[in-house]
């Protein structure tokens, strides 16, 4: 063991992780939104490629080491720092099946080396059915080319959440819920990740793995499982060619020729704010009604959260269909929720929590269509969550 006021013994460990599982590439969303279908396949159920040559099978290797310390601060409000180095070495390959190989493509050789640090505060009365106090998480990392990297960033991820019990005999024992997630990352001396000779937007996004992605039973209920944010159109050829073949052929799991629209999957990005409200009010003891409220979005850039942006306009002159396109689709503003939530409290002494939430002003993004124009599409509005958990 280790005292008072002092560090832990360093913890280590290193793995290696070699995946050919082609879903390991994707997120519920794009499984969805492609009716199943991730890459390109022949006849035979070989991977092929958008002009029919052999693709190889997509294969992700990655190799991790990690040295971990910390030290208690205060018994009382059970505060804790965390110190860790890590080093994470990433790489693709044979990804050129895939549906969205063009947003996997900049990331295909990734290599992560840096520190962090992570404080934890916490002062509620319970961590299953908290009734009173605070619980805090600031976590820092900054990544280094220096290090060993081929990349350089640093990240800041604030969690903060208060409760607090109106003791009023009117109030019926409510409980008044709050928390603020905030994210916010930039990158040193971006590199030309997708080698088209300059550096673009995708060259100042950090790596997929480590944007952040919102929405959910947790962050925004007005959306479905991390679909908050910009997106992009895939498979990205439907951009430059959205008539019927021009983006090769398809085959669904029967092997059978179709026809696949353009759709379009989230991307994450460099920030990410999200407010969320509710009153867990007591119907009985065993069940809670919760009236929430849900603010923020995933955005591109820090700037997108005060609604400043360097990006092209999408109505800036010059631009082609295919830039006016992922411009607009890039953008994201903040949205709004408002839902009803039932809780169901467990002899466990959890809780099992039902919401529903509606989402006041959805996103529009555009579609090419083979005639020239744009479709838009709007996610959902109303979607329903089951947790055996609170959403905070």
């Amino acid at each position: 063991g280790y005292g008072d006021n002092q560090f832990a013994p360093l913890a280590l460990s290193a793995q290696y992780q070699r995946d050919t599982t082609v879903t390991r590439f994707f997120r519920s969303t794009i499984d969805r939104g492609s009716f199943g279908i991730v890459q390109r396949l022949d006849e035979d159920g070989n991977p092929i490629d958008e002009f029919g040559m052999d693709a190889g099978e997509p294969t992700i290797n990655r190799f991790t080491i990690n040295a971990e310390t910390q030290r208690l601060i205060d018994k009382k409000s059970r505060s804790i720092l965390f110190l860790r180095y890590s080093y994470e070495d990433v790489r693709l390959y044979n990804i050129n099946s895939l549906l969205i190989a063009s947003v996997l493509r900049p990331d295909r050789a990734i290599r992560l080396s840096r520190l962090a640090a992570t404080f934890v505060r916490d002062t509620r009365d319970s961590q299953f059915d908290t009734q009173r106090g605070e619980f805090l998480t600031l976590d820092y990392s900054l990544a280094l080319s220096q290090l060993g990297g081929n990349l350089s960033f640093n990240k800041l991820l604030l969690n903060y959440r208060r409760y607090y019990k109106l003791t009023q005999e009117r109030a019926r024992g409510t409980v008044l819920a709050g928390n603020i997630t905030l994210g916010l990352a930039n990158l040193f001396n971006p590199r030309d990740r997708n080698d088209n000779g300059v550096i673009d937007d995708i060259d100042k996004t950090l790596p997929i793995s480590e944007r952040f992605f919102g929405g959910g039973s947790t962050t925004l209920r007005g959306f479905g499982f991390e679909e908050a944010g910009p997106r992009a159109v895939v498979p990205e050829c439907f951009l430059q060619s959205p008539l019927p073949g021009g983006c090769g052929i398809f085959r669904n799991t029967k092997g059978e020729l179709i026809q696949l629209d353009p759709f379009t999957v989230p991307l994450g990005g460099n920030a990410m704010a999200v407010v969320n409200l509710e009153a867990r009010t007591p119907l009985t003891k065993a069940f809670q009604i919760v009236p929430f409220y849900d603010g923020g979005n995933v955005f591109r850039r820090i700037g997108d959260i005060f609604g400043s942006n360097d990006s092209p306009a999408e109505d800036a002159p010059l631009l082609t269909r295919a830039e006016r396109i992922r411009a607009h689709n890039l953008r994201a503003r903040w949205t709004h929720t408002v839902g009803l939530g039932l809780g169901i409290k467990t002899p466990l002494g959890g809780t099992v929590s039902i919401d529903y939430g509606w989402l006041l002003n959805p996103p529009e993004f555009l579609i090419p269509q083979s005639n020239g124009t744009e479709a838009i599409f709007r996610p959902k509005r109303g979607q329903i969550h089951f947790r055996f958990t609170r959403a905070f």
